[in-house]
């Protein structure tokens, strides 16, 4: 894999930042005092994800110039946009946190930073997809991008929210966590007849992963045994404080976010090559 660890880390960290703010935007149209808590954290994952990004640029200096070929190039947008997510978000922290503004300010920024860190991942999820690679070329990476963005922003509200004792949205998160853990399996079986049936180089995918299958079925169970952590809690109320709540929730955490590191090293450890051919 070398460098592409980087990758690995920079796509789950910018998804993650993104489904986080979608997720806290969609659940706190109403009531603004929420997102206070889990703002930063927007922040700090966009900012660490792109920190990472520059382990796998031959020349990191040479990072803006990639921003001059919007019109041609999906790289070229993916920077621009994920660039524009960052400097919106801290636009919407302070007017959420330090200003007088009113919500309909608020609400308004905080959706234009959402829209722009939409579009940053969907021009990610295009760079895989205009390549000469057949197991990256399909509607699969599209659904494995937004999906890990809701599924990790979702449950990291849901786990934010736990922490500063606001339970009150928590069961909401934990369904949209569970619609994105239910796009990942049910968008797997399509792909693996695809890459069965597809050319030479899909099938190699197909072989490979074959190999991997130990690693692919651990990614999936725990993606599930984490669901049903979040579902059964939820279901309960939510509510509960303490220790065995925690380790409902945190537990989760964990199990989701391994679930989803397994997935994305299969992602690009069975592309065979991380070349791009159309940027």
């Amino acid at each position: 894999m070398g460098k592409e660890w980087a990758l690995v880390l920079f796509t789950l960290l910018a998804q993650a930042s993104v489904g986080l703010m979608v997720v806290a935007q969609a659940l706190n149209a109403k009531d603004r005092t929420g997102l206070k808590g889990v703002l930063p954290w927007v922040g700090i994952l966009m900012a660490a994800s792109m920190l990472i990004s520059l382990g796998h640029l031959g020349s990191p200096l040479g990072a803006p110039r990639a921003i001059l070929n919007l019109k041609s190039s999906w790289l070229s947008r993916e920077i621009f946009f994920a660039s524009g997510f960052f400097v919106l978000w801290a636009l919407n922290y302070v007017l959420e946190t330090r200003s007088q503004a009113s919500d309909g300010v608020k609400v308004t920024t905080g959706w234009v930073a959402s829209l722009c860190g939409v579009v940053a991942i969907i021009s990610m999820a295009n760079i895989y997809v205009h390549t000469i690679l057949p197991a990256w070329t399909t509607a699969y990476t599209h659904i494995a991008f937004y999906s890990t963005a809701l599924v990790l922003g979702a449950v990291l509200y849901a786990v934010l929210t736990h922490r500063a004792g606001e339970e009150g949205r928590f069961k909401q998160a934990a369904m949209l966590a569970i619609v994105g853990i239910a796009l990942q399996l049910v968008s797997l079986p399509p792909y693996l007849a695809y890459l069965g049936a597809g050319p030479v180089a899909a099938q190699e995918t197909a072989r490979q992963l074959t190999g991997a299958a130990p690693v692919l079925i651990l990614s999936q169970a725990l993606a599930v045994i984490g669901g049903i952590f979040f579902g059964v809690y939820a279901l309960k109320g939510g509510g509960e404080k303490g220790a065995a709540a925690g380790q409902w929730v945190y537990g989760a955490l964990a199990l989701l976010v391994l679930a989803e590191l397994a997935g994305r090293y299969l992602f690009y450890a069975t592309g065979v090559s991380i070349m791009v051919g159309q940027l």
